[in-house]
């Protein structure tokens, strides 16, 4: 029982030193982060706008993500996020507690398209069109922003 007890220690003493972990984190992946929110009265019509901005660099990787809030023509809001990496250009919409995420699938520059099965959304400028069959949701950047 002597040996057992002992065994059981000294198993517990190695585990104990063995795992501790770092809190200091890989010192090679740099992340930034901006959030900026502003509300604004214009004519007695009160509107807020959102743009957060998050950029990770691990290495020689980059990775951006933009998020701006749009508005749609009834008034319903959504938050809109832009990602783009060496290996990724996603487009994500939130609204309603619901989101929609597509690749992109071609770009001129100034517009971008793209695709999730039979949903299209078409980024240009401060303006996002969403198609689905014949439906068609035109979003535009919150004022302010």
């Amino acid at each position: 029982m002597k040996k057992f007890t002992i065994a059981i220690a000294a198993f517990s003493l190695f585990v104990t030193f063995s795992c501790k972990k770092s809190s200091d984190g890989n010192k090679s992946v740099i992340v930034k982060e901006n959030v900026e929110e502003k509300i604004s009265n214009e004519n007695g019509k009160t509107d807020s706008s959102y743009t957060a901005e998050k950029t990770v660099e691990n290495g020689n990787a980059k990775s951006q993500e933009i998020t701006e809030r749009y508005v749609a023509e009834d008034g319903s809001s959504a938050l809109v996020t832009f990602k783009n990496s060496d290996t990724e250009h996603t487009i994500s919409i939130r609204s309603n507690n619901k989101t929609i995420v597509a690749e992109q699938k071609a770009s001129d520059g100034k517009a971008h398209i793209y695709h999730n099965q039979d949903i299209e959304i078409k980024s240009e400028n401060d303006k996002v069109t969403i198609t689905q069959g014949n439906n068609v949701i035109e979003l535009k950047k919150a004022r302010g922003q």
